[in-house]
């Protein structure tokens, strides 16, 4: 496509020995973009197989038969996305070796571009005849509502349509007194989870609630924000509804940093992660510290003359290497753009 770019992580694991440092390539992820910036695909390959093995003959100071290994890389999942006019995300492929499907996952939005529902299913699975809709005409719908009511026109039957196959199925009981009653909900097994998300008057992601196959709860999220609009709670709850986690930022704007702290269902501080920003208000140093103010992990970010990541180090501050500048990262990620 004309304008299009690609990006590329290649990950280093990076390791000492005997006085020599090694970054050792494992993995790399190439990002593929349209010409509007939207991301196309997403491929994470591996580069740690040997996919050939054979010995050579070595003349010189270590003259010998050695064992030679060819890497190349192999990929492991491939995501696909597709974007409405408008620029919304409105589904992703996740595909495996030989293009096997994994899953496939939609996205809805309301009339103010805000993200409604998500939902997720296996295709494979997806092979119940009686959960077939439309005809020629509708083939290529992405996705879609039909609406039945019964004889007496008090209960309301909607069918939630992915791609033209039946997903969700919810029943109301309608009284022209009250809001609509939901009755029942059934989820075809293929289905994987659902997502339903609220927002509040200014738009904001105030809540999001997940079921999983055949629609039992597997938790949800309340999200809370100050006056300048930044995220500054999230409240984690199991399936039963009980606190799970805790998540609460704190904005330092005039040192230039955040503080994320988290806590578990006993309100327990559990880590802490504290960000410096550079003078642009990029990411500049991660720090990931536990509930006693140690220093658990570090990650630098670096960025290249156009703003764009260039390079992150991840460090292990629990494995001493040596210490100031010559600190040994345990990762390097490397960012290349086309």
């Amino acid at each position: 496509m004309m304008g299009s770019r690609s990006t590329t992580i290649k990950v280093f694991h990076v390791f000492e020995s005997f006085g020599t440092e090694t970054q050792e390539l494992k993995n790399s992820i190439v990002m593929n973009f349209d010409s509007r910036g939207y991301m196309l695909d997403s491929t994470v390959y591996s580069h740690t197989l040997p996919l050939s093995e054979k010995y050579v003959y070595v003349s010189g100071p270590e003259e010998g038969l050695k064992l030679r290994r060819s890497y190349d890389r192999e990929m492991v999942l491939s995501y696909k996305f597709e974007y409405n006019d408008i620029g919304n995300k409105i589904s992703t492929t996740l595909y495996g070796t030989g293009d096997s499907i994994y899953w496939r996952q939609y996205q809805k939005y309301d009339g103010d571009n805000n993200i409604i529902k998500r939902i997720r299913y296996n295709p494979i699975k997806a092979i119940n005849p009686d959960m077939m809709h439309g005809d020629d005409n509708s083939k290529g719908m992405l996705w879609g509502e039909s609406y039945d009511y019964d004889s007496t026109g008090t209960i309301l039957e909607r069918k939630d349509l992915y791609n033209n196959y039946v997903l969700v199925i919810t029943s109301f009981e309608l009284n022209p007194l009250e809001a609509p009653k939901k009755q029942g909900e059934y989820f075809d097994p293929s289905v994987i989870f659902q997502t339903i998300f609220f927002h509040n008057d200014s738009g904001q992601l105030t809540q999001k609630r997940t079921v999983g196959r055949l629609g039992q709860s597997l938790g949800s999220k309340t999200y809370k924000y100050d006056i300048l609009g930044r995220r500054v709670a999230t409240t984690v709850y199991n399936e039963e509804g009980t606190i799970q986690k805790t998540y609460n930022t704190i904005f330092d704007d005039d040192n230039f940093k955040t503080y994320d702290y988290y806590s578990d269902s006993d309100v327990k501080l559990s880590s802490i992660k504290e960000i410096l920003l550079d003078n642009q208000g990029r990411k500049y140093v991660e720090a990931i510290l536990d509930g006693q103010d140690r220093v658990l992990e570090k990650n630098v970010y670096f960025y290249d003359d156009k703003g764009r990541v260039e390079e992150i180090k991840q460090y292990d501050m629990l494995r001493r290497g040596r210490e100031g500048i010559n600190e040994i990262p345990i990762r390097v990620n490397t960012y290349e753009y086309d």
